[in-house]
């Protein structure tokens, strides 16, 4: 019986060819498009467990709440790890990982910038599996200044030559922080395989912790956020227990630390502060850190794994609505058949399993075709997504299983309909040319249409919203003139002692307006620390801030609104700050100018200015109290250091060349790195960026895919009225009249679909515009635009089967009757 009805099936798709064609490659969109939703979704949902023990693993993360400032954050202090294994015994082991920042590395005459770079404790092993290619990982980074390549990091060094013995440099032998020193020259002890890329611990070079003074130096400090501790809690029952235990520990050895620095523990916990720890499964850090961060490498967005594969389910149950309705507007094709074989004695269960074959075969063919299409657009697709996944399904028996279980789930899917509509047909009424459509078939027919025009309008709503907030995220005013500005990395003094020549040499060059030495630039957060302020006694306030020089607010378009800006003819800019208006606000200070702010145990400042607020930090974030200090304050010591060069827009390019000749002059040594300030701002906003691409093409398939189902409903309408459109126009119907009567019902309910689909879409692009503290204000107009095009969409594709039925002879009408 299979046999019969898969040789019926193929003949009919033979004798149908357009028909079939349509069908198969409507099915194929879906299943593409559903496909590489689904390979995102798993990319994105194995972060991390492919590690062994992955179950026992957790992160240390900082829970705090400081003065108006609260929150979860990655950084944890460097003591952290030893005092949870001696307080608190479900905690069986510990590790903590430093993030380097961006170094030159150099071998021989290689030298490149490297941001990859972390340091580790010696057993980092014992908790994230890599396979060495050289080196044994339990003694690879006992020593201080060992060093372990990875397999890329090693070839663009050492080419083919074993890397293992030699010596590399990593920075500059000169003060690191706080005026000590380092030993910068490291040996190579092993060489890894890279780092898988759904690892939310991404680097390129692997170094021993001990070789950071600056680790050991705050072993002392829970204060001193700079290191991501993991622990081992072999018991997922003992994480409560572990969490309900850490406040009495840090209690124990916090407060002498939080004196050493001039503030009272007591005092913060007693003014309803939290200085705490909890911990996150090592497997939850990529998705489930998008308010807490990852100082190691890259995070996703839970929102956006459920928001794609809900259009992944869309998608595929449109492409079934469109195979249910272009094969129910055959059915005057095939009722004939049907009767036929009722009369000769089948049976409904037998014409329902002809009917489900035939779907599971287009299904088939269909599926293969999506095969097809994502191994074409996969590549396209990664460098869009910034992914390298890939179907693999020779290499994965599981991908295959998945595939031909898809592929049934949605051939009995779009075939269940057809074959109950198909089957209950009556053989009198076929065989006397009787047969119509019944109320509840055509109202669950439109439902269908109903659902797919709500899912479509949803889709060019959200996406024309999404658009807006990245067009006012690249083009809102941020306080600062971010246009043609130049940031050179000067990262741990690459420049030495030449860092005011070589700014004063580019100076004398006409291209440049200006130029500025800082230590930090938007949307960089600078240096953040606690302060207290004249008048306010004990308390404490926090304040982000960059060090700079006399030119910075010149060269960003900085507005003073108060007081002055740093200036060489005043000797005390030493010990002077200038705050922003938010810090004023914060601060309750009245008038600030002569305040003084004291940084504990640095010193007193006396604000000489006030600039208006600007966007120091990305606009997810709310601008926060900020100041700067002059770069003679020695304030604080930090490896970040940029030369901001405000350029003339007139031939940059070769302003850029000049910059760098300069540079190669005062710097021969290190790398000349640049980018410009407005790219770097877009780039914040990338993953936004890439998921409006995204909405772009998935929206774009799902309006094309509805379009076809659209058709074929009208295909079915017009089909079971030519008698009537014949008549109409031998009555004197003109054409607009047969395309009213046609088309009106379908853009009734399209009209509706919108009804429904705008609150949908606002509900769902509001959630996601509470991420940024700046936003568009969602209004109708978009939604009007929106309806508009689904409206327009539906009766051009309406219209073109309207048209044809219009404009034929009636003649040919009655005789088809």
């Amino acid at each position: 019986m299979l046999k019969n009805y898969i040789t019926i099936t193929l003949r009919n798709i033979k004798k149908y060819k357009l028909y079939s064609f349509i069908n198969i490659a409507g099915l194929a969109l879906g299943l593409a498009c559903a496909l590489i939703i689904i390979l995102w979704v798993n990319d994105e949902l194995s972060y991390d467990k492919f590690f062994k023990n992955s179950p026992v693993i957790y992160r240390a993360n900082w829970d705090f709440k400081w003065n108006n400032n609260e929150g979860i954050g990655p950084g944890t202090p460097p003591p952290l790890a030893k005092s949870l294994l001696s307080d608190i015994p479900e905690v069986s082991a510990a590790t903590r990982v430093y993030k380097v920042s961006k170094n030159t590395v150099r071998y021989g005459d290689k030298f490149f910038s490297e941001n990859g770079i972390i340091g580790v404790d010696t057993n980092f092993f014992d908790f994230f599996e890599y396979k060495f290619i050289a080196g044994n990982p339990k003694t690879a980074l006992i020593e201080p200044n060992s060093v372990i390549l990875t397999q890329n990091t090693a070839k663009k060094y050492f080419g083919d030559e074993s890397p293992v013995g030699k010596l590399i440099t990593i920075g500059e032998n000169s003060h690191f922080y706080r005026n000590m020193s380092y030993d910068n020259t490291f040996k190579v002890t092993g060489v890894i395989q890279n780092p898988p890329h759904n690892s939310h611990i991404q680097f390129d070079i692997m170094t021993s912790i001990s070789s950071y003074p600056q680790v050991a130096f705050f072993d002392w400090s829970w204060i001193w956020m700079q290191v991501v501790t993991y622990v081992k809690i072999n018991n997922p029952a003992n994480v409560a227990v572990v969490e309900s235990k850490v406040p009495a520990m840090v209690k124990k050895y916090a407060p002498s630390a939080f004196k050493r620095v001039g503030f009272s523990y007591d005092e913060l916990i007693k003014s309803g502060g939290r200085w705490n720890f909890v911990f996150q499964p090592l497997d939850d850090i990529y998705l489930g850190s998008p308010n807490t961060g990852n100082l190691l490498g890259p995070i996703g967005n839970k929102k956006y794994v459920y928001a794609f594969s809900l259009i992944a389910i869309f998608v595929l149950f449109i492409a079934c609505i469109n195979f249910m309705n272009l094969t129910t507007a055959r059915s005057e094709t095939r009722s004939r058949e049907i009767g036929i074989r009722k009369v000769l004695g089948s049976s409904r269960k037998l014409l329902s399993g002809q009917f489900l074959t035939e779907s599971l075969v287009f299904s088939l063919f269909a599926m293969l075709l999506a095969v097809f299409i994502v191994e074409l657009m996969l590549p396209s697709f990664n460098n869009l997504a910034d992914k390298s996944i890939s179907l693999n399904l020779l290499e994965s028996p599981a991908a295959i299983v998945s595939i031909l279980l898809l592929t049934l789930l949605v051939g009995l899917t779009a075939g269940s309909y057809p074959a109950f509509y198909m089957s209950s047909i009556k053989p009198v009424l076929v065989l006397k040319g009787a047969n119509k459509v019944d109320g509840k078939g055509k109202a669950y027919r439109n439902l269908l249409v109903l659902f797919q025009f709500v899912i479509t309008t949803g889709l060019i709503a959200a996406t024309l919203l999404v658009n807006k907030q990245i067009n006012y995220l690249n083009n809102v005013d941020l306080g600062f003139n971010k246009e043609n500005l130049l940031v050179i990395s000067n990262e741990n003094g690459r420049l030495g002692n030449n860092t005011d020549a070589f700014r004063n040499a580019l100076l004398t060059n006409p291209a440049v307006i200006d130029a500025s030495v800082t230590t930090g630039v938007p949307p960089s957060w600078g240096f953040m620390d606690y302060y207290k302020v004249e008048g306010k006694g004990d308390e404490q306030f926090d304040l982000a801030a960059y060090t700079t020089d006399d030119n910075f607010i010149n060269t960003l378009g900085l507005k003073i609104i108060q007081g002055r800006g740093f200036s060489k003819n005043y000797s005390t800019d030493s010990r002077s700050i200038i705050i922003n208006k938010s810090a004023v606000k914060a601060f309750g200070l009245k008038d600030p100018i002569g305040k003084t702010i004291t940084y504990p145990s640095v010193g007193s400042f006396t604000v000489i200015g006030v600039t208006k607020d600007f966007n120091f930090t990305s606009l997810y974030f709310p601008i926060n109290s900020f100041a700067l200090f002059h770069e003679s304050s020695h304030s604080y010591t930090t490896p970040e250091s940029y030369v901001v060069v405000r350029i003339s827009g007139k031939n940059m390019k070769n302003t850029i060349s000049n910059i760098e000749t300069k540079w190669k002059e005062f710097a021969p040594n290190a790398p000349f790195e640049y980018n410009f300030l407005d790219e770097s701002l877009n780039a914040e906003y990338l993953s936004e960026q890439r998921l409006e691409q995204i909405f772009m093409i998935f929206s774009g398939l799902t309006i094309f895919i509805a379009c076809i189902g659209l058709l074929g409903l009208v295909a079915f309408s017009t089909e079971r009225r030519t008698k009537e459109i014949g008549i109409r126009k031998v009555l004197g119907a003109s054409i607009y009249n047969i395309l009213s009567i046609i088309t009106k019902d379908l853009l009734k309910i399209v009209l509706a679909a919108n009804l429904i689909a705008w609150p949908i879409a606002w509900y769902v692009v509001n959630k996601w515009l509470q991420d940024f503290a700046y936003h568009i204000e969602i209004g109708w107009a978009l939604f009007l635009v929106a309806g508009i095009m689904s409206l327009a969409i539906a009766f051009i594709t309406v219209s073109f089967q309207a048209l044809k039925a219009a404009t034929t002879n009636p003649v040919e009408s009655l005789r088809y009757e």
